[in-house]
């Protein structure tokens, strides 16, 4: 099995501290683990062209996929691939995740979701004697993923979109979420550096125990959220009781009992989560796909027996 730690922050900074943290422990929870930490910011990574030559590249059936440019994309997003699981580290500047993390993911979802890559594979099979070749079993296996946002603020309000923007990062190749920790603060509080430290261990221990499980029986036990898929805490008010998630796509109720606000999902609701396989393929739908694979209905029976091994 192979671990692959990311780290987007400084060589020396408080996030790749964090990172090696998490990527210690779980070098204790499972020697046997394969482990590789990448510090990203050695590295070239363009933003996207929106060229589309990914997507020729997967619907002609005869290439694998990859990316016109010439720089370290293709490199890192071939570790990426290869990993069973990741770790990723992404300082907070601005409210938000650094830039170069949402130039990878840009090129690198679109050109790997999950559902899209399912659907053409399947084509890709039927059409072997045509000279069509299969993609590479990488592109769709199973990725566990866990996420560090690392802020140097002391207050929440100014790190908003960390984790819920690192959700992006294996939301198109449908990456099962094990864990993830919001760490800020921890400049001028020993304390709180104390209470994280003990999170980022807690993380890399568990997405090792996590790779023999099936995706049911991961349990969450990272900080809880209001929304039950991702756990991110942003909804999106429309002025009525229903809000959305803006990560997960999902719709929900709001509940109010005093002063306290939930929001209550379905859930069929839950399953319709861009962070879930369901999800994923709806969006083959909405994106008008159906009608170039004749067999869609066959292949998407097929792909939802096999949702909890993906």
């Amino acid at each position: 099995m192979k671990l692959l730690g990311l780290n987007f922050g400084r060589v020396k900074g408080q996030c790749k501290e964090f990172l090696e943290i998490a990527i210690e422990s779980a070098r204790k929870a499972d020697p046997s683990v394969e482990i590789e930490v990448v510090d990203t910011i050695s590295m070239k990574i363009n933003r996207c062209l929106g060229c589309g030559a990914c997507s020729r590249m997967l619907e002609g059936g005869v290439q694998q996929i990859s990316c016109i440019q010439k720089d370290d994309y293709e490199n890192l997003a071939n570790k990426v691939l290869a990993a069973d699981a990741i770790i990723v580290a992404a300082p907070v500047y601005v409210l938000a995740p650094e830039g170069s993390l949402k130039d990878f993911i840009d090129r690198f979802g679109p050109a790997h979701d999950k559902a899209y890559m399912l659907f053409e594979n399947a084509l890709r099979e039927e059409g072997a004697a045509e000279g069509k070749v299969p993609l590479e079993p990488n592109c769709l296996k199973r990725h566990l993923v866990s996420y560090i946002s690392v802020g140097g603020a002391s207050t929440p309000h100014w790190v908003s979109f960390g984790i819920s923007q690192m959700n992006l990062f294996g939301m198109s190749m449908n990456m099962k979420v094990v864990d993830q920790a919001n760490v800020f603060g921890c400049y001028r509080d020993p304390e709180k550096k104390i209470q994280k430290t003990k999170e980022c261990e807690h993380l890399g221990r568990r997405i090792v125990e996590a790779l023999p499980l099936k995706n049911s029986e991961i349990t969450w036990e990272s900080e809880p959220g209001i929304c039950p898929v991702c756990h991110c805490n942003e909804m999106t008010l429309n002025g009525t009781d229903t809000v959305c998630c803006p990560i997960c796509g999902i719709y929900g109720t709001l509940k109010m009992d005093g002063h306290k606000v939930t929001v209550e999902f379905t859930e069929e609701e839950k399953l319709r989560s861009r962070l879930n396989l369901r999800g994923v393929l709806e969006h083959q739908e909405e994106l008008g796909r159906k009608p170039r694979y004749p067999k869609f209905d066959e292949y998407l029976a097929r792909f939802l027996e096999k949702v909890d091994e993906m």
